[in-house]
């Protein structure tokens, strides 16, 4: 009787529970920032190039080897623009071999690749495989046309624009003040306190002194008596006195 009621319960439950059906797709549902959706590359618009440098890093540790990577020679590095030496050529990712494990993301030496958490990281409906190959203008096509979201986690110490909103001055400074802080426990405006440094001048005890210029004292000895006999007497052992040697086995001849 118990178990019909339980079951009456969760049905009347369900019943009254808000429905979640949209008219899609003239109704989308706000996709939560931790969504996965698929791989996406980064344009640096400060130097109007990808962040991307083709060191193959996302490819050589993809679990189903759907992307191919090649680079070249930086040309905005030759006339003094960019710091990075060498910059991606081509960039290939099967998105209908991906399986969104997100491990290209986390091994990025460069935070040049995202997972794009948009409805169009999802909706991918094609006719042919062949179109799911997206290419380097394709890959960087939602970076530069600031149509990515920011997404759940930012990386560190970098503000990627049309992806990540940039932080103001004031924002900042107080990053800065809080990630001091946080490493090593002071603030710009709060100097830790000087180290204090013992006194020359001030008076030791006189047991202290008088116990340091005994050892003193008794170092000199030590040390002569170990040169003369290759070690010194332990405490306790009397020295051989001169004259005396070991004595003979068997007795007196």
């Amino acid at each position: 009787m118990l178990g019909v009621l339980k079951a009456i319960q969760t049905t009347v439950k369900a019943a009254l529970r808000r429905p979640v059906t949209v008219q899609y797709p003239t109704e989308k549902k706000t996709l939560p920032h931790r969504s996965r959706g698929l791989p996406v590359l980064l344009w640096d618009f400060d130097i109007s190039e990808p962040f991307c440098t083709g060191c193959q890093v996302c490819a050589r540790y993809c679990p189903v080897d759907c992307m191919t990577v090649t680079m070249k020679d930086n040309p905005n590095f030759a006339a003094g623009k960019s710091k990075r030496k060498k910059i991606v050529d081509k960039f290939y990712i099967d998105y209908a071999r991906c399986m969104r494990c997100d491990i290209c993301v986390e091994v990025c030496n460069f935070d040049a690749i995202v997972m794009n958490n948009t409805w169009q990281g999802v909706e991918l409906s094609r006719y042919d495989r062949q179109d799911l190959v997206m290419d380097l203008p394709a890959l960087l096509r939602q970076s530069k046309t600031g149509e990515l979201e920011t997404p759940f986690r930012e990386p560190m110490g970098v503000a990627h624009s049309g992806w990540a909103p940039k932080m103001d001055e004031e924002e900042e400074r107080a990053a800065e003040a809080a990630s001091l802080e946080k490493h090593h426990g002071t603030s710009p405006d709060k100097p830790s306190a000087p180290t204090p440094t013992a006194d020359p001048t001030a008076e030791v005890p006189a047991g202290s002194q008088a116990r340091t210029e005994r050892a003193t004292a008794e170092a000199p000895e030590s040390h002569a008596q170990a040169g003369e006999g290759g070690t010194a007497p332990s405490a306790g052992q009397k020295p051989a006195e001169a004259g005396e040697g070991p004595e003979k086995e068997g007795g007196e001849g």
